[in-house]
């Protein structure tokens, strides 16, 4: 029984350290908390601390406050020119440009996603949460420096300086800043579910090198004397806490603090996600390239502009002829629709019914397709399945993102190379150093003997090359400038362009074109058509001028149907800015049997 007694009373003497007030109570009740049916003898080593009666700040200051256990402690517990110190100099050093360089990585990319999958979202959110959690450093440095004030530093440890103190604390809330803004920078740029946590816990990684590198130390790893420095006695030393009152307020403090982390974090990664689900991140216009895939024997309504017509007919249908710039109209399938614009100045069509690209999802692909041209006569398939292009499948919701070739048709799947480019221009290397980019457009330059067309300022017309002749018959042809149509619509230099090629209209030199008041037709034109130069002649009826005009803005190589009945002239196929140097042939006799020309 004394050795029962014994034992009892030495556990109460480890808890008086922190209830005395609650022993010192005890003893003045006179035993009345004794347990009922034991002798008062055998009570008095059973404790009766009651746990329920302990409040929270009680149960706080049950921890003592003990220096961090990291190398970022060596900064104030070492001497500035000791192999420890600098091996925390180092390891701060080394953690920090880490942080940096994935900084400056992230902010360089800029490259925030159009859209994510509702997975990946899902996981954007989490993972602030989690990375919350995991930071420690933020709190830790604001909890030394108000919870170990400098007179409770000197009495410990005279030797330690307070500014140094203030030093280390200061650098682990400067690491822990740069670890949030890394973690935020690469959520809203992510998209992939594993890509995030793996940079989540790679960052996390570099930011707990100090806690790793400590723990070795202490084993012995990097020397006796690292052993000896994360060994010392103030690692285990315990500091005077403030009142009471000032430990409710630092806790305050902190939940205030993860509270406007948390906030913060959370603020910047909805403003993300609004604009993506609003679609502001999606390209407004993009060039498009179908290369030179034909299809024979299309079935097209005609005429196009007219909803009510139900007519079909069959004709080649020249990919090519589609290319030039789409502009995003609407969404589908939570994906931008990229529509046709004019091959004259890149704006809406306003009756020729317009080609378009989206995505569908029940195919999970991108789809070119239009609502008046059809794979079969009889085919009553429309929108996504009646697709005359499509890309492999993929959930990509930036189009200029997905890989691979696409499938065409042409009476049978075949393959064909789709190129597509963004408009937007960020520097003038973006417009091929032949203009300047001027609000995310290229202004193309006219200067040094050339002028640059197209939206990247690709084209290079020479001053040289504005008239041209023909090598068999010395036949000259000259750009046109629109001023020479009708002075009332246009003024200036401004060329007359399609396709992002000049117009060269015909002076004289042939025989057979030299036009005189009689023929019923206009001077014959040289016309780029998407991925080859036709030569034709334009009908003069009984058209006026604005006629005219308007016929040539609204043009279209497809449904003006240029090439079947006025054209003379069809080149081989070519991408460059003129006719110079190309190979021309004569179109006589028309026919199945010689192809789509």
């Amino acid at each position: 029984m004394a050795t029962e007694s014994s034992s009892a009373g030495a556990c109460l003497k480890m808890r008086s350290i922190y209830v005395s007030s609650l022993t010192d109570a005890e003893s003045q009740s006179g035993g009345a908390h004794r347990t009922s049916g034991l002798p008062p003898d055998q009570t008095d080593g059973v404790d009766h601390f009651n746990e329920n009666k302990v409040t929270a700040s009680e149960e706080e200051a049950l921890d003592p406050i003990q220096l961090p256990q990291s190398t970022h402690s060596l900064l104030f517990s070492e001497p500035v020119f000791s192999l420890p110190y600098g091996f925390a100099l180092g390891l701060f050093t080394m953690s920090t440009t880490c942080l940096v360089l994935a900084l400056v990585n992230n902010i360089n990319t800029n490259d925030i996603p159009a859209n994510v999958m509702p997975a990946v979202r899902t996981a954007q959110y989490l993972s602030i949460l989690i990375a919350l959690l995991m930071e420690e450093e933020i709190p830790t440095g604001l909890y030394l420096l108000r919870m170990i004030p400098r007179q409770s530093l000197r009495q410990k440890f005279p030797q330690m300086r307070y500014r140094k103190f203030i030093f280390s604390s200061m650098m682990r809330i400067f690491l822990g800043y740069f670890f949030l803004i890394n973690v935020l920078l690469v959520l809203i740029q992510a998209t992939g579910v594993i890509e995030i946590f793996y940079d989540v816990l790679a960052l996390e990684f570099v930011q707990q090198l100090d806690d790793i590198a400590f723990k070795l130390a202490k084993m012995d790893v990097f020397g006796k004397t690292m052993q000896r420095a994360c060994t010392a006695k103030c690692f285990r030393a315990e500091f005077e806490k403030k009142r009471l009152g000032t430990s409710r307020k630092l806790s305050i403090f902190l939940k205030a603090i993860y509270f406007f982390h948390l906030c913060a974090m959370f603020a910047g990664m909805l403003y993300v996600t609004v604009h993506q689900m609003r679609g502001d991140y999606h390209h407004d216009l993009i060039t498009v390239d179908f290369a030179n895939t034909i299809w024979e024997g299309a079935w097209v309504k005609v005429p196009s502009r007219l909803p009510s017509s139900q007519q079909y007919e069959e004709r080649t249908l020249v990919y090519s002829h589609f290319n030039g710039v789409y502009q995003k109209n609407g969404t589908h399938d939570g994906r931008p629709v990229y529509q046709e614009t004019r091959k004259f100045d890149r704006r809406p069509y306003e009756e020729i019914v317009p080609a378009e690209i989206k995505y569908c999802e029940d195919i999970s692909a991108w789809v070119f397709v239009h609502e008046d041209i059809r794979k079969l006569k009889s085919s009553k398939k429309t929108g996504c399945h009646n697709w005359l292009l499509r890309s492999s499948e993929t959930t990509e919701f930036d189009l200029l993102n997905v890989v691979g070739n696409w499938k065409v048709w042409i009476g049978v799947i075949g393959k064909a190379e789709v190129t597509i480019a963004t408009n937007v221009c960020k520097d003038e290397m973006d417009c091929n150093l032949n203009g300047q980019c001027r609000d995310g457009k290229c202004s193309c330059n006219h200067e040094d003997g050339a002028r640059y067309l197209g939206t990247h300022c690709e084209v290079r017309l020479r001053d040289a090359c504005g008239t041209i002749t023909g090598e068999v018959h010395n036949d000259t042809w000259t750009v046109t400038y629109l001023r020479s149509w009708s002075e009332d619509f246009w003024s200036g230099d401004e060329l007359y362009e399609e396709y992002s090629r000049p117009v060269y209209s015909y002076v004289a030199g042939h025989p057979d074109w030299d036009i005189n008041a009689a023929n019923e037709t206009s001077p014959p034109f040289l016309m780029y058509s998407g991925d080859r130069w036709f030569g034709a002649h334009v009908p003069k009826g009984n058209t006026t001028d604005e006629e005219a005009i308007w016929s040539a803005v609204e043009y279209h190589a497809f449904w003006s149907e240029i090439y079947k009945t006025s054209t003379f002239l069809v080149s081989d196929p070519t991408t460059g800015s003129t006719p110079v140097g190309v190979d021309f042939f004569l179109t006589r006799e028309r026919g199945e049997q010689y192809g789509p020309w």
